[in-house]
């Protein structure tokens, strides 16, 4: 069975509510706690032991609205649960007494269910797992109110972006949602690892964390978990609410992943894009939206600036998918297979719930939405569904084979990539001149942090998105969008005291005419840029106007340009500053051939 963590009480509460007559043993514990942490696998051995019982655990440090409401003064303290009334509790870590007390409780309550004859009914565990994805469905309706999405479409520049997609009067869905995920990502949203206090304007530790009841204005704005952290500097508490009303969003413009995936849904359906809302079990959201004129769903995800790369979190972000599903307006459907290539380690993944159960609730669900749908949309979903099926068979339809897809998470802190495990391997890139380059006799690669995007102009086919996309060695760099001064730039990581970038370029073989670099770069203060690049024999330093030219090289290995930013704050040292409104190359590379 196992022992499920429980962060808020909303959650600890719907629990509760599901077991019903089935014992419930909460662990409340703390990280800091040595006898909790002697007694956790004792408990786990308990529930794989003990099957008709719930086993929970709560952190007393992140979770205090719950160990609030039991009174918990004591670490560890097992609170045992029945019909959602405490029934009776144990202080101390003796793993005799636990064992006394759950068989007892185990006795005394009796058998809590018959066993399911019915093949497709749910048992009260899938019961409890199968209900998360109810609110899913219940959210994507608030994408549909008329006048959010007169509310959300006001803010896009509209007009300007439909006239750049409509070709012969037919708008491009994909170009649409292409421009809009951009201007969405670089404009509109930011990023939150922690909340800013607005005393003393100081980041707060995301050591300070703890839980929080949401106040009456945060549940009403469609808060349904807070956390609150405690300044460093000033010592107050500072609030960071989860807001999960689309419309509060539009206010707030700030998040993590949901909200991120809960507003760009809002506007793609404002602007008429058909669209999905998807969650995967392996804690991540995104979006999907319906290309017309490529007849299938395409993949974006906001936080990422990335569309059309469904293998993304698999292969780059290492994340073990097992249930990845689409919420719409009409219809849910099961997506797991366009998000993961090896079909067996998936399936065996897939324990939470019998196929049988699951997708006879899938089918509920879509009932359900579906009730009151006029036949011709019926109609094209269900083509559309037979159509994703064919799509699903062959994994191969899913490999876009472009650096993204091999790339780890770039949003977030690093320390919170690397708690996730999504901040993937790095794999460094060394790139090679075409046949189409070297038939141009020119080899070129710009680099645009507005756009955060390489082009090679010889052979367009190669542009690829994320400044990691081309790197061949890097330490400490993020890109940096400041939305008040609309510049974008590579800097170092906060608290770092060196960033470096390296690209290296194949030239083996290859007779070389002229060597080209334009590396632009912004300091102040005691901010320090050095960029160096080196091919055969010679090094140049690039001056301080961002331009130099390796001359007397007709042959080399590679070329190396390596870029170290330090000095002052992170801030001082920025590479490739580059105005969000005006598109220029702040890299530029370019090798003439002989």
């Amino acid at each position: 069975m196992g022992v499920r963590s429980v962060h808020n009480l909303s959650e600890f509460q719907n629990i509760l509510k599901e077991a019903g007559k089935r014992l419930v043993v909460v662990d409340f514990f703390a990280v800091w706690c040595g006898p909790c942490r002697m007694i956790a696998p004792v408990l786990e051995e308990l529930s794989n032991e003990y099957t008709t019982a719930i086993f929970l655990k709560v952190n007393v440090d992140q979770s205090r609205d719950i160990a609030g409401a039991y009174k918990i003064r004591a670490m560890p303290t097992f609170v045992f649960i029945s019909e959602q009334g405490e029934i009776d509790r144990m202080e101390g870590a003796s793993p005799g007494g636990l064992r006394t007390k759950i068989q007892n409780w185990v006795n005394y309550l009796g058998p809590v269910e018959p066993p399911v004859n019915n093949p497709k009914a749910a048992n009260s565990e899938e019961k409890l797992w199968l209900q998360q994805f109810v609110r899913y469905a219940d959210q994507v309706q608030l994408y549909e109110d008329e006048i959010t999405q007169t509310l959300a479409r006001s803010l896009i520049p509209l007009e300007e972006y439909l006239a750049k997609v409509t070709i012969n009067g037919k708008r491009q869905d994909f170009q649409l949602a292409k421009i809009l995920i951009n201007w969405f990502h670089d404009d509109f949203f930011s990023w939150t690892d922690t909340p800013i206090c607005e005393s003393c304007n100081r980041k707060t530790s995301s050591e300070t964390r703890s839980n929080g009841l949401p106040t009456d204005d945060e549940a009403a704005d469609g808060a349904g978990r807070v956390e609150v952290y405690r300044c460093l500097d000033c010592k107050k508490e500072v609030r960071f609410p989860r807001y999960n009303n689309p419309i509060k969003l539009l206010e707030t413009r700030n998040g993590r992943c949901g909200e991120w995936a809960n507003c760009f849904a809002l506007f793609c359906r404002s602007v008429g894009l058909e669209t999905r809302f998807i969650m995967d079990n392996a804690d991540h959201v995104w979006v999907e939206i319906w290309a017309e004129e490529l007849r299938r769903w395409i993949h974006c995800d906001p936080c990422e600036n990335t569309m059309d790369t469904p293998l993304m979190y698999e292969k780059g972000w290492n994340k073990k998918l097992s249930y990845v599903l689409a919420f719409a307006k009409d219809h849910v459907m099961d997506v797991t297979w366009r998000y993961t290539f090896n079909r067996q380690l998936t399936s065996k993944r897939r324990t939470q719930c019998r196929p049988l159960v699951f997708f006879n609730f899938l089918n509920k669900l879509n009932n359900r939405l579906q009730k009151s749908l006029p036949e011709d949309r019926k109609q094209v979903l269900h083509k559309r569904y037979i159509s994703e099926l064919i799509e699903f068979i062959w994994p191969w339809n899913n490999l876009r084979k472009t650096s993204t897809e091999n790339q780890g998470r770039s949003s977030g802190s690093e320390q919170w990539k690397t708690e996730r495990g999504e901040a993937g391997s790095f794999s460094p890139i060394t790139i090679k001149p075409t046949k189409k380059e070297i038939e141009s006799k020119i080899f070129e690669i710009k680099y645009d942090a507005s756009k955060d995007e390489y082009t090679r102009p010889q052979d367009p086919e190669l542009s690829t998105k994320h400044w990691q996309s081309q790197i061949y060695e890097v330490e400490n760099i993020f890109r940096k969008i400041e939305k008040d001064w609309k510049k974008a730039y590579l800097a170092r990581n906060e608290g770092s005291e060196k960033g470096v970038l390296v690209w290296k370029i194949d030239l083996a073989g290859l007779k070389i005419k002229g060597i080209s670099i334009t590396a632009t770069s912004f300091k102040t203060g005691d901010g320090s840029v050095l960029a160096v690049a080196c091919c055969g024999m010679q090094c140049v330093r690039i001056p301080t106007d961002g331009n130099a030219k390796i001359d007397n090289v007709e042959e080399a290995e590679y070329l190396e340009l390596r870029v170290e930013l330090s000095g002052g704050n992170w801030q001082h040292a920025q590479a490739f500053r580059t105005d969000l409104s005006e598109s220029e190359a702040g890299l530029h590379i370019r090798v003439e051939l002989a």
